[in-house]
């Protein structure tokens, strides 16, 4: 639930009246956020164009898709009706059944290919000077899961996650890993699949969607030299930054200041049986400082120390965060801390997160195109009640075509100002959680 503050309800109200008395001519002059042509793109490139004239044809269903994460809440069919999605009368709204079995033809393949293509186009885009990090565009890489309807095909799929007491989860879950823009947060590309496949063998996935003059912050899940060497050779200045444990092997190549070397690694016979091409040893470099009196360590490929002054390497570590805060703006700001999704198929389960992942891009660079125009950092403008204002705004404006949904959102770009947050505060709470053990057993669905 959200806390309802009267000042944001008296904004949003007004935004409402003043967007309701827009002119179609008026909305004409917005950009959209996704192009048409992607769309039908999408279906020719996967083979998913309606051969005959349905009341729910391929197009609209990828807003199906979509709208399922907007309206959360909603069910199906409502939503169907919500955005007018259906060809034929208006007063006639297709039965719940006519708009699942469009899902299944439709598929997840064009919500794949259209994820791919707007999150490259919006992320191509040349970022503020004070989105960089001495020139770099900075990313972060980390996994999240999500909690799948228990049925045998999600739990032959998907797997059900292993407790530390050895009892299984109480749902399916699958396990994404998300390459994040920790300016925007906007996501450049995400893999996913079954529970039980580490977060490192997803991550392998998305070294090629890094783009050249980044870099990609790692938590010390992925410390694989592997990987970083892998990373860091894939394209140009495509640099890397992690935390390290305190049990590192390493030796001192080249002292640069107290606290900032270059240092000579191993690579463990394992890694080198299973990668051949690996050398015996690679370098890195070493910056050692103490956070809030703890000793920390990151590895870097950043060696100019120059250009990479080691105080700031170290400083921006907490960029990491970022993407953690995206995965919650994904669950509690869009899914409405929804503990599953709704698809009881695979393949259906796999289309819905695509749209997911599309609809907080959409929401995300809508975002970042305000905070463009306010001057602001995008984390300055409130995800959870810009959210809301748009998904309340889609009430009261059915929409003629799926096509001008985009042009609904862009609305909101003058109003924009009613939802400017506070500037961060330095956070003063360490992390901690409440246990969550039940002496009761757990329930779930048999996969017979």
């Amino acid at each position: 639930m959200f806390n309802v503050n009267p000042f944001s309800i008296m904004a949003l109200q007004l935004d409402l009246d003043y967007s309701a008395s827009l002119t179609p001519q008026e909305f004409d002059r917005f950009a959209s956020l996704i192009d048409p042509a992607w769309i039908d793109e999408a279906l020719q490139q996967t083979g998913t164009v309606s051969v005959r004239r349905r009341r729910l044809p391929a197009d609209r269903m990828v807003w199906l898709v979509i709208g399922l994460a907007l309206f959360r809440n909603e069910p199906i069919w409502h939503i169907v009706k919500q955005l007018d999605l259906a060809d034929g009368p208006a007063a006639s709204t297709p039965v719940p059944s006519a708009s699942v079995a469009g899902r299944e033809r439709l598929g997840e393949a064009p919500l794949e290919w259209l994820f791919k293509r707007t999150a490259s186009c919006w992320g191509e885009r040349a970022p503020a000077e004070s989105a960089l990090f001495h020139g770099l565009r900075s990313y972060a890489v980390d996994g999240v899961v999500w909690s799948v309807p228990s049925t045998p095909e999600n739990e032959r799929e998907f797997g059900r996650p292993r407790g530390g007491d050895g009892r299984d989860g109480a749902w399916p879950q699958l396990r994404a890993v998300c390459l994040m823009d920790t300016h925007s947060h906007l996501l450049r590309a995400v893999d996913f699949g079954e529970c039980q496949t580490g977060e490192l063998s997803y991550a392998k996935t998305l070294i090629q969607a890094a783009p050249d003059n980044s870099l990609t912050i790692f938590d010390r899940a992925y410390f694989s030299a592997a990987f970083l060497l892998d990373w860091q050779r894939s394209g140009l200045q495509k640099h890397w930054l992690i935390r390290t444990k305190t049990s590192l092997c390493y030796e001192v190549v080249c002292q640069v200041a107290p606290g900032d070397c270059l240092v000579r690694l191993p690579v463990s016979p394992q890694a080198r049986r299973q990668h051949p091409d690996l050398p015996s040893h690679w370098q890195a470099r070493l910056i050692e400082c103490t956070v809030g009196g703890q000793p920390r360590r990151f590895l870097t490929s950043l060696c100019d120390a120059h250009r990479f002054p080691a105080r700031d390497v170290a400083a921006h570590y907490v960029q990491r965060w970022e993407i953690e805060l995206g995965f919650r703006e994904m669950k509690q700001g869009m899914l409405k801390k929804a503990p599953v999704l709704r698809s009881r198929l695979p393949e259906l389960v796999r289309q819905e997160v695509w749209g997911m992942l599309i609809a907080y891009n959409l929401l995300r660079h809508e975002i970042a195109q305000m905070a463009t125009e306010l001057n602001v950092p995008p984390q300055r403008l409130s995800f959870q009640w810009l959210a809301l204002a748009i998904v309340t705004a889609l009430y009261h404006w059915p929409l003629e075509t799926p096509g001008t949904f985009p042009k609904r959102l862009a609305s909101l770009r003058e109003q924009a100002r009613a939802y400017l947050l506070p500037e961060r505060r330095t956070r003063s709470y360490p992390r901690t959680i409440k246990s969550r053990k039940s002496k009761y057993p757990t329930k779930h669905a048999s996969p017979d």
